[in-house]
């Protein structure tokens, strides 16, 4: 099945370079409430780039087209996409939440997503991302029995405080650290994971590793504060078996703050256990039935063959009481049953965050996660032949030996 995972523009798996500003609940501009979450990233510097490795079948980029946008063009594994201007249709509004690329029929393997702006001249110079949204293949019976972890689940190294009161947090809590060498571990089983947790100015990079293996550094400084959780990393390149994670604090006086976790089980082995050990015990149970019926028949017939010959009918099965105290000819084995209610990837309690004067307040439920979705809708470039088709699901999707490192420096206006 396909299922859909967006990614919000402050993730630390985008890797933006230092020219990119960031837009959340921007002061300067008076828009900024028009994007997903109130939040963006966006440059005016000509050749700057922003990039994402992923695993997934398509992907779609969406972000604003606006009067002071210039051109932008997106290279996907290497392979360059001609221009597409920035700037929404002659003698319409500026457009925001709007599809600005998209790209179907990948290898449901890893991928690459380069975006580079290009500056058309004073004025027409801007660029910006608001989310990115991936469709990946997922096996159905796994993706049914996904698990929620709270960051209390985790295991800590000794530097590390529960805060509780946090806005937009699932159980408005978490826990952080502003140490450097502080890990943070979790042991789980199946074939992907997703972590969420903080991001801002107050944070800094992290490193990751899955099983003893450098899966890279992160870095989760962005230039506003005030972020809800978004997903500080992914991957779905993972075998079925057990695995370890650990992330680690790499900036003193920079924080790692972890809010939950959320991964799928492989396919497990309960089930087919549970077939062998019910058809081994039923097997035992059935010859044990059978020996006592033909025991029991033999007998009567023996005893009876002394007096008068007769034709003996066997007792019908319920009436055959088992002489062992241990078996019962009515013994069931039930399966092992998985808990279905579990809240779907991305979920986080509580109600809406950061509210707005210009537009309704948006709930971080709509801002990322991995959730069966409506189909997403049809939108289309007017530059561009790329349309969204429907998908539906979500996933987050990375693999082995990716290497992130993202900075985010400047503030710029836009």
């Amino acid at each position: 099945m396909l299922r859909n995972f967006t990614l919000d523009d402050a993730s630390p798996l985008i890797r933006y370079d230092a020219t990119w500003d960031d837009g959340f609940n921007s002061s300067f501009d008076d828009q900024f409430a028009k994007y997903q979450g109130q939040s963006f990233q966006c440059t005016n510097i000509d050749g700057a780039t922003a990039n994402l490795t992923f695993r997934g079948t398509a992907i779609y980029v969406y972000g604003a087209k606006r009067s002071n946008h210039g051109y932008y063009r997106v290279a996907i594994n290497g392979e360059e996409n001609p221009a597409v201007s920035g700037r929404p249709p002659s003698g319409q509004p500026n457009q925001f939440q709007t599809l600005l690329f998209s790209k179907e029929g990948l290898p449901d393997g890893e991928n690459t997503m380069e975006l580079t702006n290009i500056r058309e001249g004073d004025g027409l110079d801007y660029v910006d991302i608001d989310y990115i949204v991936i469709t990946r293949e997922v096996d159905e019976s796994n993706d049914s029995r996904r698990t929620l972890v709270s960051h209390d689940q985790f295991t800590y190294t000794s530097l590390w405080t529960t805060q509780l009161n946090l806005q937009g947090y699932r159980n408005s809590s978490a826990h952080t650290t502003n140490t450097p060498g502080e890990k943070a571990t979790l042991q789980f089983s199946g074939p992907e994971i997703f972590v969420y947790g903080g991001v801002g100015r107050a944070f800094g990079t992290f490193q990751v590793e899955i099983d003893g293996q450098d899966w890279g550094v992160l870095n989760a400084t962005r230039a506003a504060a005030g972020h809800p959780p978004v997903t500080l990393f992914a991957t779905s390149s993972l075998g079925n078996g057990d695995h370890t994670l650990s992330l680690t604090n790499l900036e003193g006086g920079k924080s790692l703050t972890i809010g939950y976790a959320e991964y799928t089980p492989g396919k497990s082995g309960s089930g087919s256990n549970g077939g062998l050990i019910g058809g081994v015990v039923g097997g035992v149970l059935g010859a044990l039935v059978v020996l006592i019926i033909l025991g029991w028949y033999f007998i009567r017939r023996r005893r009876r063959a002394r007096h008068a010959p007769s034709e003996d009918q066997l007792p019908p099965m319920s009436s055959v009481t088992s002489t062992h105290p241990h078996w019962d000819n009515e013994v069931q084995i039930t399966p092992y049953m998985e808990n279905s209610g579990q809240p779907p990837v991305g979920y986080t309690e509580g109600g809406t965050i950061y509210p707005s004067t210009h537009t309704p307040s948006i709930s971080t439920a709509t801002r990322k996660g991995e959730v069966l979705a409506t189909p997403l809708p049809v939108l289309r470039s007017g530059e561009s032949s790329y349309a969204l088709s429907s998908q539906f699901g979500a996933s987050v999707p990375m693999s082995p030996g990716d290497r992130w490192v993202g900075n985010l420096q400047a503030k710029q206006e836009h």
